[in-house]
């Protein structure tokens, strides 16, 4: 009992610090709340609601008493199974996070959710399925589903063409190819420890793209339309099984960090010495170890970095 008053007490001075300060977030996160205090709901001006990594097993429906709520947090509330229906009601969320939880599905309502930019599903390992509606939800600029159960992912995602960021690492979405080149606005995606057979040649669509992540994905060849991402800046390809790199790349001449560890490279192509934005190229445990090109001995030359470069790592 004494600590229930313990967290009641604090929650209750969170909340008056709230009232004193005229703020608009409210941070109940960490305090092992089992229900969210009913005080919440006397708090008509609150947009931000942090109720991360508590005890929560069900929401109260006052949250939708909440006029002017965008953002709720509901991350690491592992006793969570199940969001309820009228979760849908909450149509003026731009952002929401159920992250590290315990939900096995998303209610159908969540397509009225249609104002959401950031949706975050990341560690919902009991997740059974991605549902179709999420194409409904057209406004998301960030999703983020890392370490996510499902293996299925519906062509309806082709429909989230306002994606700038979307995070799927270490997921298992079966097929990319019917609408990962639909998502054109994308500037950075994570496929980290994504199981591949190879990437789609759409992917070539997705020219705003300045970070792509692909370490430990299996892939054993890239496809030509890879050249076509000019905006590239950080490029991923760690701890696959490449052994050789397309000539198209020579065309990403934005590139500042090249992850190539853990491949099968015998030897690098000339043309990487055209990459002068390169300021950062890892080769570590490639078997055998690559041969470095003259080009990057002639940059070595004006560039500090290179001669640095080539004195750990040429033969």
């Amino acid at each position: 009992m004494a600590a229930v008053d313990s967290v009641l007490r604090t929650a209750r001075r969170r909340m008056n610090t709230y009232l004193r300060e005229g703020s608009d977030t409210l941070d109940l996160s960490g305090l092992g709340l089992a229900q969210v205090p009913e005080k919440v709901a006397e708090l008509p001006g609150l947009r931000v609601l942090r109720l991360r990594s508590n005890w929560l097993t069900e929401l109260p429906r006052f949250l939708t008493d909440l006029p002017v709520l965008t953002d709720l947090d509901l991350a690491g509330n592992r006793e969570l199974t199940a969001l309820p229906e009228w979760i849908g009601e909450l149509t003026g969320l731009s952002r929401l996070d159920v992250s590290v939880t315990q939900l096995q599905r998303l209610p159908d309502s969540m397509r009225e959710l249609t104002g959401l930019t950031e949706l975050r599903l990341s560690n919902l390992h009991d997740l059974e399925e991605v549902p179709e509606w999420i194409g409904d939800l057209t406004r998301l600029a960030r999703l983020h589903m890392w370490y996510a159960g499902p293996a299925c992912f519906p062509a309806s995602m082709a429909r989230l063409t306002a994606l700038t960021w979307l995070d799927l690492a270490y997921s298992r979405p079966a097929d990319l190819s019917p609408w990962l080149g639909e998502l054109t606005a994308l500037e950075r995606l994570d496929m980290q420890s994504v199981p591949l057979t190879g990437l789609p040649e759409s992917i070539g669509n997705l020219t705003a793209l300045t970070s792509l992540s692909l370490w430990n994905t299996g892939l054993t060849e890239l496809p030509e339309s890879i050249g076509r991402l000019t905006a590239l800046r950080s490029l991923n390809l760690g701890l696959n099984k490449l052994t050789a790199l397309p000539e198209t790349m020579r065309a990403l001449i934005s590139l500042t960090n090249l992850e190539l560890r853990r491949n099968r490279l015998a030897e690098l192509p000339e043309w990487l010495g055209e990459l002068t934005a390169l300021t950062e190229l890892r080769l570590d445990r490639n078997d055998p170890r690559p041969r470095v090109p003259a080009s990057l001995r002639a940059l070595a030359r004006t560039r500090p970095e290179w001669r640095r470069f080539l004195a750990s790592r040429t033969r």
